[in-house]
Formats: C-alpha cells, structure tokens, sequence
C-alpha cells in the first residue's frame, strides 16, 4: 500500500520522502491565476498560502527531487468545476508540469478531464474525493474517459469501498486514512477553505433553535449530532484501525490530507502510517490491532480517539485504554 503525503514547498519534499512518503502531491496558483481569473481560489480548494507551492520554480524542482527518487508526484486541480478562462490558464500549467515529469493530475471536473485527456496523454488522471464517486457504475463511467485511479469518497464504510472496488477492476483506488475527515459530503458541499486561521465554516460553533415548541425525536438527534461537532477536532481524524481491512479489500493507496499543515505534523503522519502499514501486513488478531493503533492514536494527538474522528466508525471500540 502506498503512502501518499501533502507537500507544500522544496524544503519539506526530502523529509516527506525520507519518512517513507511514496508519493507526493501538491498545488499551485500561478500569477495570471489572480490576474485573469476573479476565483483564485478555486483551482485546488486551497487559498491558504500555506498550501500553495510558492513559485513554479519550486514546484519544477519538486517533481524533478521526486522523479529522481522514483517517487510519483501529482499536481492538485480538484475544484469541482472551472469556466473557459480557467481551464486555459489550467492547461497552460500542465504543460509546464508534464515537462519536468510530474506523474498524475488529480482533479474533479469532467470537462477539465476531457480537456487533459486530449492535451496530454501520457500523465495519469487521477480522481479527487470531490467528485463524490459513491458507485460501481459512476466510476466505470469515469474509467471510460480515461481515469486510472480515484480517491473514495471519505463517508463511505469498508463495505461500500469492497463492493465498488470488486466491481471495478480496472480502476487504482485510494482512500484517506489520516487526519482532515469532515462532517459534510465534500462533492457536494459549497464551503470554501479560505480562512487564514485555518477554520472552516462547519467548524464554527452556532446554536440550530427549532423554530416551533414541538420538537420530534428525529430532529432532536440531528441538532445533538450537528453539535456534536463543536468540540471534536477534524485535524485529528484515523482510520488505522481498518487498515487490515482495507489491504483486504483491495485498497492500493493510502492518503494523508494535510495541505498546508506544518512539516513536523506531516512527517508524524507519515511515520506512524507506515508502522501500521506493516502491522497490518503481518496479520495480528484484530482487537491486538486495534489497541495498539489506538495507543498510538493517543500517543500522535494527545488524546482519545472519539466516533467523529474516526474515518471507519463500523470498527470504533471506544477510548484508548
């Protein structure tokens, strides 16, 4: 299983990949992006300074020091849908990416699919959580335009994962497996990450009223789980505890959100990914497993692991003990 890492400037790239990080991805917001373009934002989900490559200097050199070590690196596009404008200026930086050898795109908009799909044949196209594939039929219908691998979508259970997986041979999948778990369907969410503080709209706290004095059952246990929110920290999320299952089930790479997050942060992430990773390999009894990544758990965040953070909620057993 590969470990696929965030990377966000030429002086982290080397520890990523020493870490043991098998692939890189990362992003970049060219100049004319602000200049011809009113929504900056929108190339890769990121506005955040911190989660742009500073300059394409770097990024060239970034996916050259990672095709010098064997290693993928994959350029970020996965707004979910671009204008005319935007996708030329779109095509024009993966021309410049495909000349330094950069591996993949990773993106979510079909028409910019079909586009690179007929620029540039070579690099691989590679689905973005933001598309919201949550099906056997859908990703085949990607896979019929050209996509050789895709990223789950992050609400799915093992279950679903197996049987799409099962289902489609002939597609590459990746699911997230270390902190970044949101409470709302991405592909379908029109939050924009763009607070410097790094907070996102759902994380900030607000009271849901109902607007009558007869409340159901029903809309009581939404308004707890919307609260329940408040205090959990999506930074902190895991699904190490299901990664014997995911090796089963036929998952092939492991990615780590984590855009914009400091080095130290990403490395850790990296380190005790792998650690499980080999874990899983050597086939423990699966409750050993589980306590042992939920000491670890412990141990990274500094904390119990709790149902909001856990990306696999059908194998959450409850606090560390």
């Amino acid at each position: 299983m590969r470990i696929i890492s965030p990377v966000d400037s030429l002086a982290e790239a080397e520890p990523l990949l020493e870490a043991g990080a098998d692939e890189l991805y990362g992003e970049i917001a060219p100049t004319a992006w602000s200049d011809r373009s009113s929504r900056r934002g929108s190339i890769n989900q990121r506005t955040i300074d911190a989660a742009q490559i500073g300059s394409l200097e770097e990024f060239k050199a970034i996916a050259t020091l990672s095709l010098n070590r064997d290693k993928a690196f994959s350029l970020t596009l996965n707004a979910p849908f671009y204008t005319d404008v935007q996708i030329e200026l779109i095509t024009e930086l993966v021309a410049e990416a495909v000349a330094v050898g950069v591996s993949n795109v990773i993106l979510a908009d079909l028409g910019l699919l079909r586009q690179l799909r007929r620029a540039f044949p070579d690099p691989g196209l590679h689905l973005s959580t933001m598309t919201h594939l949550a099906n056997s039929l859908a990703v085949r219908e990607y896979a019929a335009q050209g996509c050789q691998r895709l990223v789950l979508e992050r609400h799915l259970n093992v279950k679903a994962m197996s049987s799409i997986i099962e289902q489609s041979p002939e597609m590459e999948f990746n699911v997230f497996i270390l902190v970044g778990r949101c409470p709302n369907t991405e592909g379908l969410c029109s939050f924009h990450p763009s607070s410097p503080d790094k907070i996102w709209p759902c994380e900030i706290p607000y009271d849901i009223v109902p607007v009558q004095d007869s409340v159901t059952d029903r809309l009581t246990a939404v308004i707890d789980r919307q609260a329940s929110w408040v205090p959990s920290n999506r930074r902190h999320a895991c699904g190490l505890c299901a990664l014997p299952q995911l090796l089963d089930i036929g998952v092939q790479g492991l990615k780590l959100a984590g855009r914009g997050a400091p080095t130290a942060e990403n490395i850790a992430n990296i380190l005790l990914v792998r650690e499980f990773v080999a874990l899983a390999a050597e086939k423990l009894d699966p409750a050993d497993f589980s306590a042992r990544a939920r000491q670890a758990y412990l141990a990274r965040f500094g904390h119990s692991c709790s149902p909001n953070s856990c990306y696999y909620p059908e194998y959450y057993v409850g606090e560390s003990s």
